[in-house]
């Protein structure tokens, strides 16, 4: 099982889910197996990874959902403000945005990070994929050829 912790602390927290999830899953991603060891344990390593993907994406879809309504709560009250004080509704909208422009970058860093892991997942389960096919046939070659 993949473990997620602070080296240092032994604390588990978001950033450092991230960030370890992002290290294993590059490597991973940018591994080249030469034999059927190196292709075990690379499928050993990229299952272990997919297992722990569903928590990783829940805490990052959480987070998601929270910068929106951040968002989305602070443009309106902005333009609460600036229809209060009498200013015409496209002033008041426009001002919102500026003021509102922390948090829709906020959510959106979220989102990308949200599908970066979408995107990992699909890259890892075709290279599984791909890994399992090429072991067999070396494996059937090498039956075949009776072990030499």
């Amino acid at each position: 099982m993949v473990e997620f912790t602070d080296p240092d602390t032994g604390e588990v927290g978001a950033e450092v889910v991230k960030s370890e999830f992002a290290a294993k899953a590059d490597r991973l991603r940018n591994s080249a197996p030469t034999n059927p060891v190196e292709m075990e344990f690379f499928i050993r390593e990229a299952n272990a990874l997919l297992e722990e993907l569903p928590e990783v994406m829940l805490e990052i879809n959480e987070r998601r959902y929270a910068a929106e309504r951040a968002y989305s709560a602070r443009k309106n009250s902005q333009m609460a403000f600036y229809g209060r004080t009498g200013h015409p509704v496209s002033f008041a909208r426009a001002r919102a945005e500026v003021d509102a422009q922390p948090e829709l970058e906020t959510w959106h860093n979220t989102k990308a990070e949200y599908h970066y892991a979408e995107d990992t997942e699909r890259g890892l389960r075709t290279r599984i994929y791909s890994m399992l096919n090429i072991n067999k046939s070396v494996t059937a070659a090498y039956n075949t050829g009776g072990g030499r």
